[in-house]
């Protein structure tokens, strides 16, 4: 994202350098001036193309200082190798922008920026013996002085990076703790607070996408409708806490029977339930009822009221239908609500079956 500014930045120090020493510029000065000005090319090239490939993409800070570092230690070199006191000078001022660029523009880390730093503080180790004293020390001030302000700047960028990214961070963890809560509430929103199944809102939503879905495939649809025999008389005689206990007991039972991940039982209201059983034809329907009856009886929940049996029953009415063109979902539901009525009149404690209108059937 910078290249364009270090191209730029590259072509201005020697646009400037030649605009106002480029009668100073001859004979081992320029080659110097060449050599270092080319290495330093070749070295911001090779960190462009490296910057544009996906592997070292991830992992900038490994390398970007030892390129950056190398063209600051190019550049104070060639300030020592210069005879010319005004070319030595503007080599100084030339390394300071590089150092503002390299450590605040490509936008380092700290840890990065120190690592370039030290890389061309090492270039001094050569000022004893290359360069003037007094010019080796307003250097190495210069240097230092524009080094520890760009490191300053770098700390606190990097502050407040670790900052926005711990309040990302938060943020995130806020987004999907409320993304949560709200799930728990769409869930609670589809089940029964007593009984823990799905309630009549949620049956209703399954069972016109379930009456679609049968209706492209032409599968059969059944379904069961459960009511609790002499519920009120269980109310009245064991009282309501234990009603609530008894419907609890009652939704346990018909969903260890009804185990498809397809199927679905809900409970209607009151005591009635009801099972969606998509793909399910009428031998199948009548073979589930038969055991969802036989496991409550097995719960043997104790009915003192009940002229049906000394415990808890249910009756079940049943119903199968192949949606079609001219067929609707509460066809389906009149139907299973007959042959309930139907089970109810025959005693109870037994199952019915309400075959659906031919001419509805496709």
């Amino acid at each position: 994202m910078w290249s364009p500014l270090l191209v730029l930045a590259y072509v201005g120090c020697l646009g400037f350098t030649w605009l106002f020493h480029a009668e100073r510029l001859h004979g081992a000065d320029l080659r110097v001036y060449a050599r270092a000005e080319g290495l330093a090319l070749l070295l911001g090239m090779g960190g462009l193309v490296l910057a544009r490939r996906p592997r070292w993409q991830l992992r900038p800070d490994a390398w970007i200082p030892f390129c950056y570092g190398l063209i600051v230690f190019t550049k104070i070199g060639a300030g020592f190798l210069m005879r010319d006191g005004l070319l030595a000078a503007n080599q100084v001022y030339i390394t300071m922008l590089v150092v503002l660029i390299g450590m605040l523009a490509l936008q380092l880390s700290l840890r990065a920026a120190l690592m370039g730093f030290l890389l061309g503080l090492s270039a001094f180790a050569m000022a004893p013996w290359l360069a003037d004293g007094r010019y080796a020390w307003m250097f190495l001030g210069h240097y230092l002085l524009t080094s520890g302000v760009c490191l300053f700047v770098a700390m606190i960028l990097e502050d407040k990076d670790r900052m926005a990214f711990l309040q990302a961070m938060l943020l995130e963890r806020e987004r999907k703790e409320v993304q949560r809560l709200n799930l728990e509430l769409a869930e609670m929103a589809r089940r029964d607070g007593l009984t823990g199944l799905a309630n009549r809102r949620h049956f209703d939503e399954v069972l016109q996408r379930e009456w679609e879905r049968s209706r492209r495939g032409a599968h059969p649809l059944a379904l069961l409708m459960i009511d609790v025999d002499h519920f009120k008389a269980f109310n009245d005689h064991h009282g309501h806490p234990a009603g609530d206990g008894c419907l609890a007991q009652v939704a346990q039972a018909l969903s260890s029977v009804v185990k498809r991940p397809a199927d679905l039982v809900a409970r209607y209201g009151g005591e009635e339930f009801v099972a969606l059983l998509p793909d399910t034809d009428a031998e199948g329907a009548r073979e589930l009822a038969r055991r969802l009856i036989e496991q409550v009886d097995r719960v043997a929940l104790r009915h003192g009221a009940s002229p049906a049996a000394a415990h808890v029953t249910v009756s079940v009415g049943g119903s199968v239908l192949r949606p079609g063109s001219g067929a609707s979902a509460q066809e389906l539901l009149a139907a299973a609500d007959a042959a309930l009525y139907q089970a109810k009149a025959g005693g109870r404690h037994g199952f019915g079956f309400q075959a659906c209108e031919p001419t509805r059937l496709r």
